[in-house]
């Protein structure tokens, strides 16, 4: 069993050469969780919606040991400072794995996004295997002008054999009370599901939430996600979120994609600009 926890924390630095700069004032690892700085990302809708707020620090999560496995206790604190932005992924898939004991592993995540800042969160895919027991609690507190994408991946049970126990928690909360809190329970029936009506006997599933309070969030929200097993939800407080069902982990990420280009070019761009029909 092991038990660690990794922190980073984000300010802002000032003034720079394309305007307003993110400095990393915490970057603290904890063994199998080790936090690293990246290089300047590939343009992209996510990258560009984030440097509204200031160019942003660029940090990824590598795992420094299989798993998690079942007895695991890790938790990962962020707070991106007032006005600073941040893009914050990780570099591969995590396999969630079952420990010699039976034991259920455990990654509780808490993020606090300071007013006026910007935080991107993209986790890679989670791949609940056979036999695991797995609990991901994620907490964000977002202050006033805060915004947020958070998107979420996971495959359920690696080809050919069934899904393990996973729970997953999201909760996001503002001044005004909680903006979004949902939970997911996949896997044997000791874990709350046993059947397709979950998920419809899709074996990968996503969501993308996007929080962006800005005076142009509730305009031109796109008309239509008409694929099959997408549903596209409107929350208080400028919140969009984005469900989808996919027959693969490829499908899922294309859709999870393209869903984002399209909500983050509506939240960036005034309505007079955007296209015909979005």
């Amino acid at each position: 069993m092991t038990e660690a926890s990794a922190r980073l924390a984000t300010e802002l630095a000032g003034p720079g050469p394309g305007g307003p700069r993110t400095r990393i004032s915490v970057l603290r690892s904890g063994w199998p969780l080790m936090l690293r700085t990246t290089a300047p990302l590939a343009a992209t809708p996510v990258t560009a919606w984030v440097r509204r707020t200031a160019a942003p620090a660029r940090v990824h999560l590598a795992a420094g040991a299989a798993g998690p496995l079942g007895g695991d206790r890790l938790r990962l604190d962020v707070r991106v400072g007032p006005g600073s932005a941040l893009v914050l992924g990780e570099i591969a898939p995590t396999l969630l794995l079952p420990g010699t004991y039976g034991g259920r592993s455990r990654l509780d995540v808490r993020i606090h996004v300071g007013a006026g800042a910007a935080l991107a969160w993209l986790p890679e895919l989670v791949i609940a295997a056979r036999g695991c027991r797995h609990t991901t609690d994620t907490r964000v507190v977002l202050e006033p002008g805060a915004r947020l994408v958070l998107r979420e991946e996971v495959l359920f049970g690696r080809h050919g054999e069934p899904c393990g126990g996973y729970r997953q928690r999201v909760r996001v909360e503002t001044g005004h009370g909680p903006l979004y809190d949902q939970e997911l329970a996949a896997g044997p029936a000791a874990s709350g599901w046993d059947g397709a009506a979950v998920t419809a006997g899709c074996p990968a599933a996503g969501t993308l939430l996007v929080v962006d309070p800005g005076p142009a969030a509730g305009d031109g929200v796109p008309g239509a996600f008409r694929d099959p097993g997408t549903a596209l939800m409107e929350l208080g407080g400028g919140g969009r979120l984005l469900s989808v069902l996919a027959p693969d982990t490829a499908a899922l990420r294309r859709r999870l994609d393209g869903a984002a280009a399209r909500l983050l070019t509506c939240a960036q761009e005034p309505a007079a600009l955007r296209p015909a029909g979005v």
